[in-house]
């Protein structure tokens, strides 16, 4: 009875585990060429446009962030700047006044709340059609506010999100090309069905009367959050692969890895937050969301449910086929945890894999222990 109990638990998280990366985006394509919808465009629709900036101690970049809004192929008198300064230390308050330019706007945190507190006071008071979210890290391609605002003609669309190409090195040590590119054929496909699950955290828009505040803890996601507030109003929040941004890549593996752990404590606070579209009259959002994000965010619980049970197996059943699967998944684990020292193309993904479910378990941890304020330092980049 324990055999067969464990090969039933093996047997359900391999199928979620495989259906959440593999099956999943073989149906979504299916789904969306049979049942999408694309958006209603105007190439001409020019919207006034609120640019809303979080910085806290940017003063390396945030000139150069500004200059590069001001260089935006958009109509000027259409294209404001909001500086929203969490507590800066540092000059980057002093830089932004000494701009003096008439079309930016400063404004500064009564006390530290991180990103979530600057959005979340500052966004009501913005007076323009569409708000564009952005970091100061963030570089737009001049053309992308034009290709993201045209969506708004449609009277469906309540969001676009914006996609952000990232400055990698020839190292490209968390295979992050294939995870963008993953993600954002995704996105694309489920705002073709209904509206995408999230956005690039650095770069999205929204109509403003349809912004929301979220949770004051709301720890490195936003760009989960905000746009969901948009769907649960029953607008769409698609995606624009030709409204591109670019980024750098952080300092190193630990500073990256930090930063998962902290999006993967973010996420499971908007797991619980966003209860609702567990909800199967949700319809397609339902369906994007458990898909795309809710088994992939326990994916290392079925992971370890699989590991675990496919252990036992091994001594226990006596079968080859579990003796395969058990050194099968030995060598690519040790493979891809060894990466440094079997520097393969293979390897680095496995790596990469690996290091993401790892930071999600410890994000999970960071959340259990409680996040009570959503201020964190500044993630360095090259």
């Amino acid at each position: 009875m324990m055999v067969h109990a464990c090969e039933i638990i093996f047997w359900i998280s391999i199928f979620i585990i495989i259906y959440s990366y593999l099956l999943y985006p073989v149906t979504l394509t299916i789904f969306s060429r049979a049942f999408g919808r694309p958006t209603l465009k105007n190439e001409q629709l020019r919207p006034i446009v609120a640019v809303l900036v979080p910085v806290h101690n940017e003063e390396n970049v945030i000139r150069k962030k500004i200059e590069n809004i001001l260089n935006l192929d958009y109509p000027p008198e259409k294209l404001w700047i909001w500086i929203g300064s969490d507590c800066s230390t540092d000059a980057t308050e002093q830089i932004v006044r000494d701009l003096g330019h008439p079309r930016i706007n400063l404004w500064r945190a009564p006390e530290r709340g991180g990103k979530t507190g600057v959005i979340n006071r500052l966004a009501p008071l913005i007076d323009a059609d569409i708000i564009l979210f952005t970091d100061a890290n963030t570089m737009h391609r001049r053309d992308c506010l034009r290709a993201m605002v045209r969506h708004f003609a449609d009277p469906e669309v309540g969001g676009v999100a914006g996609h952000i190409d990232h400055v990698l090195s020839d190292e490209d040590e968390y295979a992050e090309t294939f995870y963008r590119t993953f993600e954002s054929k995704q996105k694309f496909m489920e705002g073709l069905l209904h509206s995408t699950i999230s956005a690039f955290g650095g770069f999205y828009a929204l109509r403003s009367p349809l912004f929301r505040p979220i949770p004051a803890n709301a720890y490195s996601n936003d760009d989960v959050l905000i746009p969901m507030n948009v769907v649960r109003q029953g607008f769409r929040v698609v995606y624009d692969a030709e409204a591109v941004s670019e980024e750098d890549v952080t300092e190193g593996v630990k500073t990256e890895f930090k930063r998962r752990i902290r999006i993967g404590a973010g996420n499971f606070q908007a797991f619980f937050w966003l209860l609702d579209f567990l909800n199967p009259l949700k319809g397609w959002p339902f369906f994007c969301y458990v898909s795309h994000k809710v088994t992939r965010w326990f994916s290392p619980l079925f992971f370890t449910m699989a590991a675990l049970s496919c252990i036992f197996l091994f001594f226990a059943s006596g079968r080859v086929l579990y003796s395969m699967i058990f050194m099968a998944g030995l060598v690519l684990s040790v493979a891809g945890v060894f990466h440094k020292f079997i520097p393969l193309r293979i390897t680095r993904h496995i790596f990469y894999f690996i290091a993401m479910n790892t930071a999600l378990v410890l994000g999970f941890f960071r959340f259990i222990i409680g996040i009570r304020s959503a201020a964190w330092s500044r993630t360095e980049r090259v």
